[in-house]
């Protein structure tokens, strides 16, 4: 078998390679989506020289990439099939990376790399850790009913631009999302303005959305973001345009939808909907 060779890319061909091994070694054990990386890398503009990324090939296949998000923190996934490859991946972060704290988060269902984090000396780290939830789709559409004069539709694409990111910020105060940025992740793979909704209140301002992403190969969709303006809370429009566009989603052929819950209080409203927690994050750390 050949050996690995890392390659760093300075352009779109790093996430579609990363992109490929993810699609490649779909299960839920895994910690990424196709989906996920499109919006992590096009969420934000002027960042990318803020990253490091480094692709891991075999016969030009990928079989491991790495990204440092911030200048002490890695994401990365290593094809099960060649677990030696993590060690790389670890010791090319250690040695890129110049903080004196390092941390990485996988998934709990990703021993091939936790034993390389311990055999490297990184230890647990507590806290709260995010838990992974996913829905069947094998079932009748979802039932929706939305307040007298609200309305959902999913987004018509650049015309809706504008009040898209609105309702984005609106949800996110803290967000860094731009109509620069947005558009970005429109022309990312593989979004899909037909899984973009939105819910309009009687004056037609958006107030709550909800995007999916679509891997066709692996039939399962990434719901990622999720938001509703804070005037607007408590009416159930945040279940409800997740129904919407989980519509969307069955009409399209998905098997499954996956999402990701950051906190309690998200993950109740998506256990409200039918997803059922089926694994949670792991970060570990080292100081130097």
């Amino acid at each position: 078998m050949s050996k690995p060779v890392m390659r760093i890319y300075k352009d779109s061909n790093d996430l579609k390679q990363m992109q490929k091994l993810t699609q490649a070694i779909w299960s839920l054990d895994p910690n990424y989506h196709i989906g996920d990386l499109a919006w992590q890398r096009y969420r934000h503009v002027g960042r990318e020289d803020d990253w490091n990324t480094a692709i891991w090939q075999i016969d030009g296949n990928p079989v491991a990439w790495g990204w440092i998000q911030t200048p002490g923190e890695l994401i990365c996934q290593v094809d099960p099939n060649f677990p030696e490859v993590a060690k790389d991946v670890i010791d090319w972060f250690d040695k890129t990376t110049k903080t004196n704290e390092h941390k990485v988060t996988v998934l709990e269902t990703e021993p091939h790399l936790i034993s390389v984090l311990e055999d490297s000396l990184y230890h647990p780290l507590p806290g709260n850790p995010e838990v992974l939830t996913k829905i069947s789709l094998d079932r009748f559409l979802f039932p929706v009913h939305l307040p007298d004069k609200f309305k959902g539709r999913h987004i018509k694409g650049s015309e809706d631009l504008t009040n898209r990111v609105a309702v984005h910020k609106a949800a996110f105060h803290k967000t860094r999302v731009t109509e620069e940025s947005y558009l970005n992740v429109m022309n990312a793979y593989p979004y899909d303005s037909s899984l973009d909704w939105v819910i309009e209140s009687p004056d037609g301002e958006f107030v709550a959305s909800c995007l999916i992403w679509f891997d066709e190969v692996n039939k399962v969709g990434l719901l990622e973001p999720v938001g509703t303006d804070p005037r607007f809370r408590r009416m159930g429009l945040a279940s409800s345009v997740c129904k919407l566009a989980l519509n969307a989603l069955i009409e399209k052929g998905a098997k499954t939808a996956v999402v990701v819950c950051t906190s309690p209080d998200v993950f109740e409203l998506y256990k409200s909907i039918g997803f059922e927690q089926f694994a949670q994050t792991k970060s570990f750390h080292r100081i130097k």
